[in-house]
C-alpha cells in the first residue's frame, strides 16, 4: 500500500496519562501518515469507549488499527474478543501498542509493539532491532513477515 493511502486508526491508551498518545501522534505526523484519533480519556467507561472506536475504525475501513495500553481483563475478555474479531472479519490489521495485558488469542492481533528499549517480563521473543513506528506499522498493513513483537523507537 502507497504511503498516501495509509489511514491509522489509533484508539487512545486506557489508564494512561494523554502524553503516550500525543507522543504516539507526534511519530505518525513526523512520517507524515494520516492519523486518526479516538480519546478514550474521559469517558464514563473507557473500555467500552475503545471497543466502540476499533468497531468504527473497522467500518471505516482503516489500513490499521493501533490500540494503546490495552489491558484485557477476565471481565473484558469477552468484549475485547468481539470487538477485535470484526476488525479481523473486515480485513483490517490491529496492532497493540505496550498492552499490560493483551488478548490471549493472537490471531486477532497482528503484533505488539514496545516503545523504548526496557522489554518486558513476557517479551522475552522480542526482536532486538528498533525499527520506527512507521516501519513496523508499513510492515503489518502490507501483511509482509514481521516478528510478533517488534521494538519500536
Amino acid at each position: 500500500m502507497d504511503r498516501q493511502d495509509i489511514v491509522i486508526g489509533v484508539v487512545g491508551a486506557l489508564g494512561n496519562p494523554p502524553v503516550a498518545d500525543t507522543a504516539v501522534l507526534n511519530d505518525l505526523a513526523k512520517a507524515k501518515l494520516d492519523a486518526r484519533f479516538a480519546s478514550t480519556t474521559d469517558n464514563a467507561d473507557a473500555t467500552q469507549a475503545a471497543q466502540q472506536a476499533v468497531r468504527d475504525w473497522a467500518s471505516q475501513r482503516v489500513s490499521v488499527i493501533l490500540i494503546n495500553a490495552l489491558d484485557v481483563t477476565d471481565a473484558t475478555a469477552s468484549s475485547w474478543h468481539d470487538a477485535l474479531n470484526e476488525a479481523r472479519n473486515a480485513g483490517i490489521p490491529v496492532a497493540l501498542l505496550d498492552p499490560s495485558n493483551p488478548p490471549q488469542d493472537t490471531t486477532l492481533y497482528a503484533a505488539v509493539l514496545r516503545m523504548g528499549t526496557k522489554p518486558a517480563d513476557s517479551d522475552a521473543d522480542v526482536s532486538s532491532s528498533t525499527v520506527g513506528l512507521d516501519a513496523a506499522l508499513s510492515a503489518i498493513i502490507n501483511d509482509n513477515p514481521h516478528p510478533a513483537t517488534m521494538r519500536i523507537g
